[in-house]
């Protein structure tokens, strides 16, 4: 089994983009696909992001600068950390999440290198 990320994007929020018996479905969809990825024992971990307060980093002529992330529409709303036999099952994976009927979101599937690069 290979380890794969995939990296949750949206342009809006579940917590305030639905309405209160939107957001229990939601929730109660997500909690059924998460339970799902745990009793396949591919879910290793899971995460959602807070659309405020990031900073980033980055290197420019030699110094080390930190702010506050660009504003844009399309945010980084969370990841799942799974296990899966190829790409093609990690896709897979990444379809089934419930979020795509609530919220516009794409969803990025990258594979991640084992350390030494095996």
């Amino acid at each position: 089994m290979k380890e794969y990320l995939l990296i949750i994007k949206t342009e809006g929020s579940v917590w305030t983009d639905l309405s209160p018996e939107e957001l229990q479905k939601h929730m109660e969809n997500g909690g059924a696909y998460i339970g799902g990825l745990m009793k396949d024992g591919v879910l290793k971990g899971a995460n959602p992001i807070e659309k405020s307060g990031s900073r980033l980093v980055s290197e420019q002529n030699g110094s080390l600068k930190d702010a506050p992330f660009n504003e844009s529409k399309e945010v980084v709303a969370g990841f799942f950390h799974i296990t899966a036999k190829d790409i093609n099952a990690a896709v897979e994976i990444a379809k089934a999440n419930p979020i795509f009927k609530d919220i516009p979101t794409k969803i990025e599937v990258h594979p991640m290198m084992p350390i030494g690069g095996n």
